[in-house]
């Protein structure tokens, strides 16, 4: 099974939304990953992408660059979102398509070292989607990895 399979399969099977915004990871590889999504289970009353679609979308897609950060460095943990801020800039009247590059070697390292010492860690994610090469909304995600503690 491919990784990307493995991860849709992940999502799908433990984040309902993302089975029924019919979503997909679409790209994972040394640059970034991307999330797809029709617009037809996506739109709004207004016939453009549902905001909260995008939302949780750009939400998932930090979580996943998060995961095969980890994955491909030999690390576990458990990733949850604190905290994110995003801007609607224009409408989209298309399908989906998040993207996120992988932040530099340095922050991944540091991010990487303190788990590895802490056993928890943080970084920021940006996520953009576009329509046409125009940015429509940008998404930034502070995420958190933690190694649950074991029970005594």
């Amino acid at each position: 099974m491919s990784y990307l399979q493995e991860i849709n399969d992940y999502l799908n099977r433990y984040v309902p939304l993302f089975q029924a915004m019919q979503a997909r990871l679409e790209r994972c590889d040394e640059t970034g990953l991307a999330i797809a999504a029709p617009l037809a289970p996506n739109i709004n009353d207004k016939g453009i992408a549902f905001g909260g679609s995008m939302a949780a979308l750009a939400a998932l897609t930090g979580w996943a660059l998060t995961r095969s950060t980890l994955d491909q460095h030999g690390e576990s943990a458990e990733i949850v979102i604190t905290d994110s801020t995003l801007k609607f800039l224009k409408p989209l009247r298309e399908d989906i398509l998040t993207e996120c590059t992988r932040p530099d070697l340095a922050t991944t390292e540091k991010f990487l070292q303190s788990l590895r010492q802490r056993g928890k860690a943080r970084w920021a994610v940006d996520v953009i989607i576009r329509s046409g090469g125009e940015a429509v909304m940008t998404f930034n995600g502070q995420y958190g990895a933690y190694r649950p503690e074991k029970a005594a």
